[in-house]
C-alpha cells in the first residue's frame, strides 16, 4: 500500500512537471514554440482594422503562404516598395470590391475573413516553390514582380503571385530598386496604352502632357512615352524639374511658377494629358487637348472603389456610369471631340514584358526616394501620407541597403 502510494506520488509529480513545461512553451511566440514549425510561419505587416497608421502592426507568427494554383510562385522578399494604393487600403478604400474579388476567386467565404491584410503590391526576392504550369521562372532565380491588389501583399517574408506578373531581375538593378517598377510601371502603362489607346494606334508624332510627373507612375510614365516616340510635356514642382530632366522629357514646367498656365499655352495642345498626380480637374486643362482629334484626360484618381464602398457593388458600378458620362458632359468634353478616362492598374502579361524589355535594356531606370528597413514600415507609410514624393519609397530585409 505505502508503494503504491509512492508510485501515484511520483506519477503526480511527472505529471505536474508537464503540465508546467507546456504552460510556458505556450506563453512563447510561435518562432520559440517548442512545437511548432518554425518554416511555416513568417513576419508580416499587417492591418488588423481599417483606420489609421496604428492599425498597422508587425505580426511574427504568420502562416506562411503555400502554392495552391499551377502557375503560382513563391517568393522570400528582400525588398519590397509602398504605393499610395496601400495607404488609401489601410483606411479600407476599396473594400468591397475588393472583397467581391477575393470571394469570386475563392480566397474568402466572409468578407470578415479579408481582415487581417497585408499590404504591398510590388517586390523583387527569390523563388523558393513553383506551380507544376510555371516555366519562365526557376526555383532560386531572383524575381521581381507584382501582386494584384484583392490578394495578400509584398510586406511580408513570402509572398505568393502569378508567374505571370513576376520575371527575372536584371543584373544591373539592385533589389530595391527592382522592387520599386512594376505596380507604378504597369499602372501606367495601362492607362496609356490601353486606357489612352496606344495600343490600337502608332503613337509616333503625338503629344502628351504629364501632370505630376515626379512621382512613381509619372516618372515612369514619361519614361515609357518616350521610349513609344511621343513628344512629352511635364509639371512639377521647382526641386523636382532636374529630376524629369534626367528622364528626357521633352518640355519640363514648374507648376508653382504663376506663369505655368501660360507656359503650358506656349506649348501648345495635346493628343493625351496624363494626370498621374491624381488631383488635376478635367475642366482646367481640357483647353490644352486637341479638338475633334479623339484626345484624351485619363486620370488615376477615378471614383470606382470609392463608389463600390459608398453604394455597394451594383450601386456602386451604377454611380461609376453616371459619374464619368457627367465628367465628360460636364467638362465640355463630348462638344470638342475629346474624353475624360479613368486609367487603373491592369495585371497584364504584355504589359510586364514590354516593360521588363525596357528595364532590361535600360531604357526605364527606377527612381527611388528613399529605402528603410522593414522594421521602419510605419515611417514609410508616414513618408507616403506627406505627399510630394520623387520616386518610390522602398523597404529592405537588409538593413545595409537602408538610405538616408
Amino acid at each position: 500500500m505505502s508503494l503504491g502510494r509512492k508510485a501515484i506520488k511520483q506519477l503526480s509529480s511527472r505529471l505536474t512537471g508537464f503540465s508546467s513545461r507546456h504552460a510556458s512553451a505556450s506563453s512563447l511566440s510561435l518562432n520559440e514554440h517548442p512545437f511548432a514549425h518554425p518554416e511555416n510561419v513568417m513576419s508580416a505587416w499587417r492591418v488588423s482594422s481599417y483606420g489609421s497608421l496604428d492599425k498597422l502592426s508587425l505580426c511574427n507568427d504568420v502562416s506562411k503562404p503555400v502554392i495552391s494554383k499551377p502557375r503560382d510562385v513563391l517568393v522570400k522578399v528582400r525588398a519590397a516598395s509602398l504605393n499610395p494604393l496601400d495607404a488609401a487600403m489601410l483606411g479600407g478604400y476599396g473594400q468591397v470590391l475588393l472583397d467581391a474579388m477575393r470571394s469570386v476567386e475563392g480566397c474568402v467565404q466572409d468578407r470578415k475573413i479579408s481582415l487581417p491584410l497585408t499590404l504591398g503590391r510590388d517586390f523583387c526576392g527569390e523563388v523558393v516553390a513553383k506551380g507544376c504550369d510555371v516555366r519562365n521562372v526557376r526555383v532560386g532565380d531572383t524575381v521581381y514582380g507584382v501582386v494584384v491588389p484583392h490578394l495578400p501583399g509584398s510586406h511580408a517574408d513570402f509572398v505568393i503571385t502569378d508567374s505571370c506578373l513576376v520575371s527575372r531581375k536584371p543584373e544591373h538593378l539592385s533589389d530595391e530598386e527592382a522592387s520599386s517598377i512594376f505596380y507604378t510601371a504597369l499602372t501606367a502603362w495601362s492607362a496609356l496604352k490601353v486606357t489612352g489607346d496606344i495600343i490600337l494606334t502608332s503613337p509616333k508624332g503625338l503629344r502628351a502632357l504629364v501632370i505630376g510627373g515626379s512621382g512613381g507612375v509619372g516618372t515612369v510614365a514619361i519614361q515609357l512615352l518616350k521610349n513609344w516616340g511621343v513628344e512629352v510635356t511635364t509639371t512639377c514642382a521647382t526641386d523636382a524639374v532636374p529630376l524629369l530632366e534626367s528622364l528626357n522629357a521633352d518640355i519640363v514646367i514648374d507648376y508653382k511658377k504663376p506663369d505655368a498656365l501660360k507656359d503650358l499655352e506656349i506649348v501648345g495642345k495635346f493628343d493625351i494629358i496624363l494626370d498621374a498626380s491624381g488631383t488635376a480637374s478635367p475642366n482646367m486643362y481640357l483647353g490644352f487637348l486637341r479638338e475633334w482629334r479623339n484626345a484624351k484626360f485619363i486620370t488615376l484618381k477615378s471614383p470606382m472603389l470609392s463608389n463600390t464602398d459608398k453604394f455597394g457593388l451594383v450601386g456602386g458600378m451604377a454611380q461609376n456610369a453616371l459619374d464619368l458620362a457627367l465628367a465628360n458632359i460636364k467638362s465640355g468634353a463630348v462638344a470638342k471631340g475629346a474624353t475624360v478616362r479613368w486609367g487603373f492598374f491592369l495585371p497584364v502579361a504584355a504589359g510586364i514584358s514590354e516593360i521588363n524589355d525596357m528595364v532590361s535594356e535600360k531604357k526605364i531606370k527606377p527612381v527611388v526616394e528613399k529605402v528603410y528597413s522593414f522594421a521602419d514600415m510605419p515611417a514609410a507609410f508616414e513618408r507616403m501620407s506627406g505627399g510630394h514624393l520623387r520616386g518610390k519609397l522602398v523597404v529592405t530585409m537588409d538593413s545595409s541597403k537602408v538610405t538616408n
